[in-house]
C-alpha cells in the first residue's frame, strides 16, 4: 500500500504552501487550485497540489488532504488525477491513497476519486480549475469533501481519528514534489505549470478564493497568511488579495536550473 513519506527530509520532499498565522480551531478549509499536468522526471516521484488540514505533531499526526497529483507508481500513467489521503498516526500505519483502504465514505455517484481530471491549463490558454471544500458537519462529526460546489463526494467519519476527531489545527494549501535526487542532481520535476510564481495569471498555477470555516461555522477569508517555500530557487509562492480572487496565490516552478541544483 503506498503510504505518504512526510517525515523524508527536505531533499526529499518540497513543499510551498500558505497558513493562517492565526493558530486557531478549524472546522474547514476551501480552496479553488488551478488544474494543470506538470512534468515528472521518474515514476516513483510526485506532483501535487492540494489542501491540507492537519492536527497533533509528530507520530500522532492526523491529517485530510485532498487536490490533484501526477504519481505513475500509483497510477500507471502521468495523468493528473483526482486524490485523497488521510492519516491517524503520522504516515506509519493508519491511512492510505484514495479508496485503498477502509476509511473515506464514498457517496457520489458523479466523480471518481483516483481518476484523471480534464480538461487542464496551458501556458497562455484556457485556464481550467477545481473548487474543492472540506469541513466538518456539526451533526454527525465527520470531515465532508465537495468539489466543484455542488458535488458531494463523501466523507471521513470522525472515528478514523484522534487529535483530529472535532477540530483540525493546522491548514495548509499549497504544493508538493519528491526529490529522488538520481544522479545527485536535483529532479527537474515540475510544481504546478512549471513555471514560477512571479510570472502571473495564464502560466503560473494558483489557489484562489481560499477560505476557512472557523468554529461558529463561518466560512471566511483566513485571517492573516504566512507563506512558506522550502527551496525558493527551485519552486516558490507569491500570495496576494483581490476583489475578485479573495485571498489566493500563484505557485510552482520548474526544478532543475542554473538556481537549483
Amino acid at each position: 500500500m503506498e503510504k505518504r513519506n512526510m517525515t523524508a527530509s527536505l531533499n526529499q520532499n518540497q513543499t510551498i504552501n500558505l497558513e493562517p498565522t492565526a493558530h486557531i480551531r478549524f472546522h474547514g478549509a476551501k480552496a479553488t487550485i488551478s488544474l494543470w499536468k506538470p512534468y515528472v522526471q521518474t515514476l516513483r516521484e510526485f506532483s501535487l497540489a492540494q489542501i491540507w488540514l492537519a492536527s497533533g505533531t509528530s507520530r500522532d499526526t492526523n491529517t485530510i488532504e485532498a487536490g490533484w497529483q501526477v504519481y505513475k507508481s500509483l497510477y500507471g500513467d502521468y495523468n493528473p488525477r483526482y486524490f485523497i489521503y488521510w492519516t491517524a498516526d503520522g504516515y506509519q500505519d493508519t491511512g492510505c491513497y484514495n479508496l485503498k483502504c477502509p476509511g473515506f465514505v464514498h457517496v457520489s455517484q458523479d466523480f471518481a476519486i483516483g481518476a484523471t481530471v480534464s480538461p487542464v491549463s496551458s501556458v497562455g490558454g484556457a485556464q481550467y480549475q477545481i473548487p474543492t471544500s472540506i469541513w466538518r458537519d456539526t451533526r454527525s462529526g465527520h470531515w465532508w469533501l465537495k468539489v466543484y460546489d455542488n458535488i458531494f463526494v463523501g466523507y471521513w467519519p470522525s472515528s478514523l481519528f484522534t487529535t483530529l476527531k472535532d477540530v483540525a489545527t493546522d491548514v495548509h494549501w499549497g504544493g508538493e514534489i519528491t526529490n529522488n535526487r538520481d544522479g545527485s542532481q536535483h529532479t527537474t520535476t515540475k510544481m504546478g505549470s512549471g513555471h514560477f510564481a512571479e510570472e502571473g495569471y495564464e502560466k503560473a498555477s494558483y489557489f484562489k478564493n481560499i477560505e476557512i470555516v472557523d468554529e461558529g461555522e463561518i466560512m471566511k477569508p483566513p485571517v492573516g497568511t504566512s507563506p512558506f517555500m522550502s527551496e525558493e530557487n527551485c519552486y516558490n509562492i507569491k500570495p496576494g488579495t483581490d476583489v475578485h480572487w479573495g485571498t489566493y496565490f500563484f505557485f510552482g516552478g520548474p526544478g532543475r536550473n542554473a538556481k537549483c541544483k
